[in-house]
């Protein structure tokens, strides 16, 4: 039996949300965002910036881009890769946010709300 999500999660592969951070010393720009609550993300990387990237791996300078959230630099804690193996473009990388600013939070929370209204379910994987 799965244990329930601390906060809802949204889908958002419509590509309304993007992504960018810093990985070790590499800046990486454009990223796709597929889902969002306050908790973190889950977002894909191209393999040839993902050296490295293994759970427990911290994410500096992320910052979301969205015209309703604010441009606020975050960090995050990588939980969990999906792919990226040998012939594999992309990985999978959920992260968890290590700690939200009041700002981002506030913004965050009515944007997920949202969109939750838009939509019957939320998006739970």
């Amino acid at each position: 039996m799965e244990t329930p999500r601390r906060y809802p999660r949204i889908s958002v592969v419509d590509g309304h949300v993007s992504a960018s951070l810093r990985v070790k010393d590499k800046h990486l720009a454009g990223i796709r965002v597929t889902s969002l609550s306050l908790g973190g993300l889950f977002l894909f990387i191209d393999t040839s910036h993902t050296a490295g990237v293994v759970a427990g791996r911290r994410i500096e300078d992320l910052i979301l881009h969205h015209p309703d959230l604010p441009a606020t630099p975050m960090s995050a804690t990588v939980m969990r890769t999906l792919g990226g193996g040998d012939g594999m473009d992309i990985m999978g990388c959920g992260l968890r946010f290590d700690s939200l600013s009041d700002e981002m939070t506030q913004a965050l929370g009515t944007y997920i709300e949202s969109c939750l209204k838009e939509h019957e379910e939320p998006f739970i994987p």
